[in-house]
């Protein structure tokens, strides 16, 4: 096999994981976007759900700028809006 297919067999694969990658991202998007909601905010509880990530990868989310939403009461509950979650989507895969 020479060098010129080795890297197209690689330049192939890497453009199959880009798409697939990219398709599950869209999928992701239009679950969350399309649910009917009065408010634009989703729970910590239900991002983590959702997206099947940890609470650590929201933690690292915050770190790099996603804004968190608590209610003025005194309680346990933190929210995001849902544009930003599509956003870091993007940027962290």
């Amino acid at each position: 096999m020479n060098e010129d297919t080795l890297t197209n067999l690689v330049a192939r694969g890497l453009v199959d994981k880009i798409i697939h990658l990219f398709n599950k991202y869209l999928g992701t998007q239009l679950k969350i976007r399309n649910e009917k909601r009065v408010l634009p905010y989703i729970s910590k509880k239900r991002v983590m759900e959702d997206l099947d990530i940890s609470d650590g990868t929201l933690d690292n989310w915050e770190k790099h700028g996603l804004n968190r939403y608590k209610p003025r009461y005194k309680t346990s509950l933190i929210y995001y809006l849902i544009d930003d979650i599509c956003k870091f989507i993007i940027i962290d895969t």
